[in-house]
């Protein structure tokens, strides 16, 4: 499913009952009235279209609209949605929630509401799986289990973050047309588009640059072999007499010692500690990808999270040096560490 060439698409993300599907036609209908297409999966989702991949095209949606309603918030179709929109970095920019008016996540016992319902469904799911008399053939099932236990480690995250989201209730969003959310959000769609004008101008002009320098490269090649040709033939050692073969061996063999001298001896490197600790890296949702380094060498990375980089790292007498790289972005801190499990934020 394509998105316009000039006006991008906008999806709508949102639980399958009245209440919030009745909220979905209308704000498509508003949209319509400003030609801004929507996508939402009950029109777009063709006859045996695999719903799994269509909730991931919503996740790396560039405009979402996200209509969360209690339903919504205990779906797991609904909630996979969410967390790949979450994944797929720049999570604040990318949402334009619509919060009913039923939902509440203010205060943190109501969150942790939340949390406590989803544990409960991983832990039901984990028991009617054991009271299987074998674990194989279940294929989907543990899918399932792995989703509900991420699900339920995220809820309060990204609970949080709609929480401090200021958005109208329902009532003054339907009342005024959308008319805050449809000015957001074309606000959102024309900053991007004139971000992007100059960003093609660029790319353009460094797609000429790279060709020139390539024509030029391969202009200085063809002189560099053509000298070489030359110096060859100007410095060959004439052997006509059989009187001067060993003088030339002998000149040869000077020339040999004085070209590759005896190898110096190497540094010996530096002796690794045997005993190593684990270092979590707290970094934004959108870098968890990011080039990781631990005293400017390459890290081990041991495993990678929602906004943790967990690393491996070796005890030293003194602090180690942390740098993690992302295109343009770089940020970089020194710790000293001396127990496992330290938590560093690092570009937050």
């Amino acid at each position: 499913m394509q998105e316009s060439a000039q006006i991008p698409a906008v999806y709508i993300s949102y639980a399958w009952n009245e209440e919030s599907e009745s909220l979905a036609k209308a704000i498509e209908k508003e949209f319509q009235e400003e030609g801004i297409q929507t996508i939402r999966d009950k029109k777009h989702l063709s006859y045996k279209g695999r719903i799994r991949d269509f909730m991931n095209e919503i996740g790396r949606g560039k405009y979402i609209i996200l209509i969360i309603s209690n339903k919504y918030l205990r779906s797991e179709h609904c909630m996979f949605e969410l967390l790949q929109i979450f994944k797929s970095g720049s999570f604040y920019e990318r949402i334009f929630p619509v919060v009913m008016d039923e939902v509440k996540i203010s205060k943190a016992s109501d969150r942790l509401t939340l949390v406590k319902y989803w544990e409960d469904e991983a832990t039901n799911l984990d028991e009617k799986i054991r009271e299987l008399k074998a674990l194989s053939n279940i294929q989907g099932v543990t899918e399932d289990l792995n989703l509900y236990a991420e699900i339920r480690n995220n809820m309060a995250r990204l609970t949080n973050i709609l929480r401090d989201i200021n958005t109208l209730n329902t009532s003054k969003h339907i009342s005024s047309d959308f008319h805050q959310l449809k000015e957001q959000l074309k606000a959102r769609i024309r900053e991007d588009f004139q971000s992007k004008k100059p960003v093609l101008f660029r790319r353009r002009a460094l797609t000429r640059s790279v060709l020139t320098l390539l024509i030029l490269a391969v202009v200085a090649f063809g002189f560099v072999l053509m000298n070489r040709e030359l110096n060859g033939k100007e410095n060959e050692i004439p052997l006509v007499q059989k009187d001067s073969l060993e003088v030339a061996m002998d000149s040869t063999e000077v020339i040999g010692e004085t070209m590759n001298p005896p190898p110096k001896k190497e540094a010996s490197p530096e002796k690794k500690s045997n005993v190593s600790y684990s270092v979590l890296l707290t970094v934004p949702s959108n870098m968890t990808q990011a080039a990781v380094f631990v005293d400017g060498k390459p890290a081990e990375v041991l495993k990678r999270d929602l906004i943790f980089i967990e690393v491996r790292v070796w005890k030293k007498d003194n602090s180690h040096h942390f740098e993690i790289r992302d295109g343009g972005e770089q940020c970089t801190t020194e710790r000293m560490i001396e127990e496992d499990n330290v938590e560093i934020a690092l570009c937050i």
